[in-house]
């Protein structure tokens, strides 16, 4: 299918991501559409994330990714890049069924932070990361994480992809 129809956004509710997407992809169904790639988070900078989506534009994407403990019998999650780490803030909020009977998963906020320890640096860049209540029944647990830019950050974003430093603009 094409995305770039005159129009189209792919913006599906936070039911649809845990009840339809997220679900289907740790059972292992396949998708009619491909509208979300499976992407190691960490792996990539926030700035380099969006060269990895399926679709997306508007400054928001959509990624699938394994929910990868820090260590092996802990409960922290991984969350560390090369420059920076993503950091939860808030509660975790919980997602309710599209009839709100029945609470179907947790929703996480996180920020991108670059740099370590007490001099990390604040970025804008943001990840709603949504987990399903029923992932321990599944070999594959995986997290939903949609991502948001930040249109102030693009001297940045384009300074830290060609490795020179961000101008103060």
């Amino acid at each position: 299918m094409d995305y770039n129809y005159l129009g189209y956004r792919f913006r599906p509710t936070e039911d649809e991501i845990i009840t339809y997407f997220l679900e289907n992809k740790m059972r292992g169904n396949a998708f009619p559409v491909h509208a979300i790639n499976t992407v190691n988070i960490c792996a990539f900078e926030p700035w380099q994330l969006p060269e990895q989506a399926a679709i997306g534009d508007d400054e928001e994407w959509y990624f699938f990714s394994e929910h990868n403990k820090k260590y092996a019998n802990s409960a922290r999650t991984e969350r560390t890049t090369r420059a920076g780490h993503w950091k939860v803030t808030g509660k975790d909020r919980q997602i309710w069924d599209k009839h709100g009977k029945e609470v179907i998963g947790v929703k996480k906020n996180l920020v991108f932070y670059k740099g370590r320890g007490s001099s990390a640096i604040k970025t804008s860049w943001v990840i709603h990361e949504y987990h399903s209540n029923n992932a321990s029944a599944y070999q594959k647990p995986y997290v939903l994480s949609y991502l948001k830019g930040n249109l102030n950050e693009k001297d940045y974003t384009r300074a830290a992809s060609s490795g020179h430093a961000a101008s103060g603009s």
